[in-house]
């Protein structure tokens, strides 16, 4: 008997070759176990159970049409084949589409029915997908997912890899790096799911389950992978409609169901990989040698018997003899301040993607949809009008934008929605952030629609104050709220929200003193595990204490009210309304311990506009009801949504100065705006518009792969990255970059201009 086991690499992400040749050493003592390796710097080459090896050119240098031949002759003269690499099972079904008798991997219809994030044939299995999108979808849509998933996403590619990007910027780069390494734009971004992670191993051939296992992660390495787990037996709920599967997918082969078990016992199926696992060996230890089931159903030889030596394993880091034919490879000079060289993928397995691409572009899709998206944000009629009224003849760019159309509409939305959410008991009003975007347009807009000033420095308060807001329909907050001196109003404020014990100390003596006086007085408050410098913390005893013992000194005339401010943008929707109701349970302590009476409650948000200005207003209208039914003293909710009132109010007009096409494909567009006008780029995405110069036709960029690079000479000035131009394209067109209003305008400066 002779065995070729692929997938030899054992770094920190190791393949499964090594695990499979001790388990079939131990079942076959007089197999020739072969070794089939694409670089001599794999260190699994090594293993001394190894009879021989089969060592390749590495990927990217092999002829993929001669090496068939030379394998197929290997599969005919009686040698069978178990693959430890996913790209390569890939290849070999590829190669083998109907099968070979000695071939134990999957068919190359059974692969197309494993792939991801959707596993179309584990449907029938006691398992859920968690959510996805593809990132073929506009980067508006993406950011969407992200948002309503907390920030807890994962990025993954087809093939391997996954990197998790809680933030927009981690998210951008992640794309790009695995966008290059793997030559696909296909990737998706899937839900974090919490809870336990274990797995199925199975061996079936030609389509009969031969064997499974369980397995749950006890120990696992910065990377994620498994470094200790147990071995048990899967439960019959759940090996029937396996059998099934397998049999309607004819699989050959070792295969993996990577799960995370949930709090509430709820199965979710992250992916189905066709090979066996790295752990393979340690199901063996438990008394399952999987490998040798397999080797037996195709082969009809007897293995010894498996003996269990526990159920639980463990890895340990092992030093081993090298091979005297295969010394170790010199290491290749530095370079740019590198030493070595990368161990993830010493074989190439990037270089046989970008193969298996130009031989097959759809040899696995990673997701399939019906209507594929089409990777262009949808534009709002109104946007459309606003950058319409301009005459760009007229225009120098790079200029703000003002959107008149879309900014009233947006205040006058919140104004209704405001009144459409306040009862007889509680009232509802909004505050306009000024620091967002202090444009006067904007103050005035706020002011209009019944909105309050919400300042953080005595600088915004004379602000509100010059565009005709009164003293009474201000809101002060903040650390630094007492700067500059000397301009603290003397008329009575709406509302004065302290930072700190100390601001709160340094508040009660400017009342008792006479030096401020406000409606209502009241605290900003952290939740405890929120990672912030804003607020007063309530995750320690002490200053909890000290916190109550402040707020019972309030004089007996002034109301008292509690200020609670988090993005919502950046921890997500549901994440926000999460803390927003742990927030009222720690007010209604607040209010027994010190006697007061919360009768004004201040909701700031950091809203995202399509968050905030969705058509569905029940979580609102519940978040209503649940302040009156915790805090019956509440009179008035002041909601925070500067942000969404802001960022679509503005958009960012350039030209395109010049575009330098380049022999990779890529294109670099001088564009003569820069990071000086857009410094928020990124940290969320802008739906952007070219203007036809002939037609005249407003037309969404998507992605593509051009980069518009800024004006100013520093190496990170790029405006946009992975953009598609729309065709004919040229040096002068106009360029619009919209939800551009909020911090892009009040945080933009001025640089390079002379």
């Amino acid at each position: 008997m002779k065995v070729y086991v692929s997938g030899l690499y054992c770094g920190g992400n190791p393949q499964p070759g090594v695990g499979i040749v001790r388990s079939l050493r131990q079942a076959f003592p007089n197999a020739t176990l072969v070794g089939v390796e694409y670089s001599n710097r794999v260190s699994g080459i090594h293993w001394d159970d190894l009879d021989d090896l089969w060592i390749q050119r590495p990927w990217d240098e092999l002829d993929l049409e001669s090496y068939g031949e030379r394998v197929r002759q290997a599969l005919d003269e009686g040698g069978l084949w178990i693959s430890g690499s996913d790209l390569e099972a890939m290849w070999l079904a590829d190669l083998f589409p109907n099968g070979h008798r000695n071939l134990l991997a999957p068919p190359l219809a059974a692969l197309k029915r494993i792939t991801k994030p959707t596993v179309e044939a584990a449907s029938g299995l006691p398992v859920k997908i968690p959510p996805y999108i593809s990132t073929e979808h506009s980067d508006w849509d993406l950011h969407a997912f992200c948002r309503e998933h907390n920030w807890r996403v994962w990025l993954k590619g087809p093939y391997y890899d996954a990197a998790r990007t809680p933030t927009w910027d981690s998210f951008a780069a992640a794309r790009n790096a695995l966008t290059k390494v793997w030559s696909t734009e296909r990737l998706f971004l899937q839900s974090h799911v919490s809870g336990y992670e274990e797995s199925v191993m199975l061996a079936a051939y030609k389509g009969e389950l031969l064997g499974a296992v369980s397995m749950r992660k006890r120990e696992i390495t910065p990377e994620g992978k498994t470094w200790a787990g147990d071995i048990s037996e899967v439960p019959e709920e759940f090996m029937a409609p396996l059998r099934r599967m397998v049999k309607e997918l004819a699989w050959t082969g070792g295969g993996e169901l990577e799960m995370v078990r949930d709090a509430s016992n709820q199965l979710w199926l992250l992916e189905m990989n066709p090979r066996f696992p790295a752990w393979v060996h340690g199901a063996t230890i438990a008394g399952h040698n999987l490998p040798a089931l397999l080797v037996q159903g195709a082969t009809g030889a007897m293995p010894k018997p498996s003996v269990a030596h526990g159920q639980e394993f463990t890895r340990v880091v092992l030093e081993v003899p090298v091979r005297g034919d295969y010394p170790l490879p010199p290491l290749p000079e530095p370079f740019a301040g590198a030493i070595g060289h990368s161990m993830k993928h010493p074989s190439g397995l990037t270089s046989l993607a970008k193969k298996l691409h130009k031989a097959n572009p759809d040899l696995l899709e990673v997701v399939v949809e019906e209507d594929g998206p089409d990777g262009l944000p949808a534009i709002p009629d109104s946007f459309v009008a606003d950058i319409d009224s301009y005459d760009f003849a007229r225009v120098q760019t790079p200029q703000f934008l003002f959107m008149d159309q879309t900014a009233s509409g947006l205040f006058k939305r919140a104004a209704d929605r405001a009144h459409r959410l306040s009862t007889n008991e509680v009232q509802v009003v909004s505050g306009y952030s000024i620091k967002t975007n202090p444009d006067e347009r904007l103050i005035k807009l706020a002011l209009d629609n019944g909105f309050y000033a919400e300042c953080i420095s005595l600088l915004e308060v004379q602000k509100a104050l010059e565009v005709g807001f009164r003293p009474d329909q201000v809101i002060l907050n903040g650390p630094a709220k007492w700067w500059p001196e000397g301009l603290m109003p003397k008329e009575r404020m709406h509302a004065f929200f302290c930072d700190s014990i100390a601001d709160l100390e340094r508040t009660l003596t400017a009342m008792e003193a006479g030096e401020m006086s406000s409606r209502h007085v009241g605290i900003r408050i952290r939740t405890p595990n929120v990672v912030s410098r804003f607020g007063i913390p309530l995750d320690s005893p002490g200053t909890f204490r000290k916190l109550v013992e402040a707020v019972k000194r309030l004089p007996a005339d002034t109301a008292f009210g509690v200020h609670f401010h988090m993005a919502s943008d950046r921890i997500g929707v549901s994440q926000w309304w999460h803390l927003f109701e742990s927030m009222l349970k720690w007010c209604r302590s607040i209010e027994k311990l010190t006697g007061r009476t919360i009768e004004v409650l201040d909701m700031g948000g950091g809203w995202f506009p399509d968050d905030w200005h969705s058509d569905d207003e029940s979580k609102f209208a519940k978040a209503v009801g649940t302040v009156k039914a915790m805090l019956p003293g509440v009179r008035q909710i002041v909601s925070e949504p500067g942000k969404a009132m802001a960022q679509p109010s503005m958009a960012l007009a350039m030209r395109i100065l010049e575009i330098q096409e380049h022999e990779d494909d890529s294109i670099e567009a001088v564009v003569d705006a820069s990071i000086a006008e857009l410094p928020m780029y990124f940290f969320y995405p802008h739906r952007m518009l070219r203007k036809c110069s002939e037609t005249g036709e407003l037309q969404p960029i998507g992605r593509g792969k051009t980069n518009l690079m800024g004006r100013l000479c520093m190496e990170h000035d790029i405006v946009a990255a992975n953009v598609q131009l729309p065709e004919g394209s040229k040096a002068g067109d106009l360029l619009i970059f919209c939800d551009a209003g909020g911090y892009d305008r009040s945080m933009s400066y001025v640089f390079g201009r002379g």
